[in-house]
């Protein structure tokens, strides 16, 4: 098993993250992080810190989540890895965490997709993802609660902040759809593997901490613009026949509820990022024919 983690100006988060991945059990040489264009010394702080043993790869400049991510996903398949867990670098793993999701994975059958129990890094005893359900007439998800014998849970989709993907689900769907900039990227690969006949699993059993409020402070406009955007886009990718309907009710109250959050606290800036994500997604004609990103993999890596 590799890891792959995507580093943007957060040298010290990235090496707090690789260091618990460490304390976890996973070798530093297996442990590549892809520098999607920080600014000048970021690289050589975390070479430092983490130590020559640590694969770090870079870009000249920040090509998103999904392209970023893929960069490390072709370097970890190519250097033999069975599975990838794709993880968000302003993370902390439990000690036990990795090793409970392989276990996972062994007993039920090798699934395809596994997700951790993510819980606030700065409130860590409260939840904050599981992994979500499709509601069973409607399009939109519905998020999963602890159950009470911590079992693993059938889901739809887990949060790309965390998941152990096996190789199968990459030599068949590919990667990430490197069209999603950020936000949907995860939504939208899980549907692709499920479609292919693959299981998404989360497992309560292995924890991790997620510094939310951290992602959540950074460039909050353009973060919003595109989560805005990649909601259309996912929707109208994935929802159709009598579903199409209820799908655009559903970004519209999305909308709007956002909208009135924002105005209740004034923030137009993020009202404008929210309205200009929605439109800009509804102007692309999405999907376009032939117009995927999603890079494939040869059999062969």
């Amino acid at each position: 098993m590799f890891v792959v983690t995507l580093n943007w100006n957060l040298e010290d988060d990235t090496a707090a993250c690789v260091e618990s991945l460490q304390a976890a059990g996973v070798p530093l040489e297996r442990i590549v992080v892809v520098d999607n264009g920080s600014r000048a010394g970021a690289v050589e702080a975390l070479a430092a810190r983490c130590g020559p043993a640590l694969p770090l790869l870079r870009n000249d400049r920040n090509l998103g989540f999904a392209a970023g991510m893929n960069v490390g996903l072709r370097h970890a398949l190519a250097q033999g890895a069975r599975s990838v867990l794709v993880l968000n670098n302003d993370t902390i793993v439990a000690p036990t965490m990795v090793q409970t999701l392989l276990e996972a994975d062994e007993q039920l059958g090798r699934p395809g997709i596994l997700g951790p129990a993510i819980y606030h890094f700065d409130d860590p005893e409260r939840l904050w993802k599981l992994g979500d359900k499709r509601h069973r007439w409607l399009p939109m998800p519905r998020p999963m609660s602890l159950p009470a014998d911590m079992a693993p849970l059938a889901v739809d989709y887990v949060t790309g902040c965390a998941m152990l993907v096996r190789r199968e689900v990459f030599e068949t769907v590919g990667l990430l759809d490197e069209r999603y900039y950020m936000y949907f990227e995860d939504a939208d690969f899980c549907r692709r593997a499920r479609d292919a006949g693959f299981a998404v699993w989360s497992v309560p059993r292995a924890p991790m901490w997620h510094k939310v409020s951290l992602t959540a402070r950074r460039d909050r406009p353009f973060n919003r613009y595109h989560q805005a955007l990649g909601q259309v886009r996912f929707y109208r990718e994935h929802a159709h026949g009598p579903w199409r309907p209820l799908r655009e009710a559903y970004i519209g109250v999305k909308v709007l509820k956002a909208t009135a959050q924002d105005l209740w606290h004034g923030d137009w800036s993020l009202i404008g990022a929210t309205l200009r994500g929605t439109m800009d997604g509804y102007k692309e004609g999405w999907p376009r024919a032939g117009g995927h990103s999603r890079p494939g993999v040869s059999r062969e890596q």
